[in-house]
């Protein structure tokens, strides 16, 4: 048996009464979500995928390369939408908005989502822009909550994944012409995701083999190519390129960085995104700790929340009230996991680290100043206030 059979059955019905009227399907995803009925442990989801991925009934996926989700799975997929299941093994922490509407619903475990009011500053260029995305709404989710995905600039919103494994199911609209995903950067630049022209990323595996040949011609091709291309085209080729999505030699990317850097490298928002500090000076790896917890107080670390607000996540998490003692004993157990700095530190450091977050009040030694982790989470406990009242639900 399907569990998701009706939860399907249903997504073709009200998808041919409204398709007409797009604009209402994210409401009609929403009640479908909140509707559908669903009993299954997360053992029993494993064994019946197991089941379903063997007997070969599977529609054409969506995204087959995507990370979002580890993997996604798409259960449904009519060309216009999609019926999807997503596995969390890691935190999905960048703040995005989506290319499409609809809802989602958690399964198993629990997230905690964050919802923003973003603040255009400037748009740079169509697809790009200045922003501040202001302080989010909050709320704990776990199994059976249900939220609205409307699209582009209408939602954005950040989910950190705090169960691993965390399972989310959506339904959700896919080609819908016009509509983009936003990706915010820690330095205040919004850049939609767009798909870059195949012809592209052909002309820059030509200009490859080309530069071995005729760096001339080569650098001269090279230079035309990435002049033509429109603002948001070129930051999604640097952030592709930087990311190693195709493969390169160090020296193509370093071409077509330079060559981007030419178009923009003078103008201020360029330089102040190029000049970010990398996240393993600045941000604890959330994705590495292994409880809820935990990783509940590693992000609320990387986003400074005030003390109220953190201890109130902390006890709508936990189902308890944390003393200030615990709390600085469980930031400080972030130390055990060897890549929370995001890169190698020996276990002297480590252990000279959690000393420092249990005595704020010593000096950080010259070594371990330029990890801004340290004064973040030495800030995050000092005086962290005892709850007085019972906790309740976020």
């Amino acid at each position: 048996m399907n569990p998701f059979d009706s939860l399907v059955r249903r997504t073709e019905r009200e998808w041919r009464r409204t398709r007409s009227r797009i604009g209402a399907f994210p409401d009609i995803a929403t009640r479908l979500l909140t509707e559908f009925e669903y009993g299954l442990r997360k053992e029993q989801l494993d064994e019946w995928l197991v089941r379903w991925f063997r007997k070969g009934e599977i529609p054409e996926q969506v995204s087959l390369h995507n990370t979002f989700g580890q993997p996604p799975i798409t259960l449904f997929n009519n060309g216009e939408v999609v019926v999807d299941l997503y596995l969390w093994l890691t935190c999905d922490t960048a703040i995005h908005s989506h290319g499409f509407r609809g809802a989602f619903r958690v399964l198993h475990g629990k997230s905690l989502h964050e919802a923003f009011r973003v603040k255009v500053a400037r748009r740079i260029a169509p697809g790009v822009m200045d922003c501040d995305p202001g302080i989010p709404e909050l709320a704990l989710l776990g199994p059976g909550d249900v939220r609205t995905i409307l699209p582009g600039e209408k939602l954005t919103h950040r989910v950190i994944h705090l169960e691993n494994p965390t399972v989310t199911l959506c339904v959700k609209t896919i080609n819908e012409p016009g509509l983009y995903q936003w990706e915010y950067h820690p330095d205040g630049l919004a850049v939609q995701r767009r798909h870059l022209d195949p012809g592209l990323i052909k002309g820059l595996y030509y200009f490859q083999s080309l530069l071995g040949q005729n760096p001339d011609l080569a650098t001269a091709f090279l230079e035309k190519r990435i002049r033509a291309l429109s603002v948001v085209s070129r930051m999604n080729l640097y952030e592709e390129i930087s990311g190693g999505a195709y493969d390169f030699s160090d020296e193509t990317i370093d071409e077509c960085l330079a060559q981007i850097r030419a178009q923009h490298g003078d103008e201020p928002w360029f330089r102040r995104y190029e000049s970010a500090i990398p996240f393993h000076l600045k941000d604890l790896a959330v994705e590495c700790c292994e409880s809820p917890p935990e990783r509940l107080v590693a992000h609320l670390i990387n986003r400074a929340y005030d003390r109220t607000t953190s201890a109130r996540l902390l006890s709508g998490l936990t189902g308890r009230e944390f003393s200030e003692g615990e709390v600085r004993e469980l930031s400080a157990s972030l130390m055990d996991y060897e890549p929370i700095f995001g890169c190698e530190l020996s276990m002297e450091d480590r252990a000279r680290i959690r000393d420092l977050i249990l005595h704020p009040a010593r000096r950080i030694p010259a070594a371990l100043q330029p990890f801004g982790q340290i004064p973040r989470m030495r800030a995050f406990i000092a005086g962290f206030p005892r709850l007085q009242t019972a906790a309740t639900r976020v």
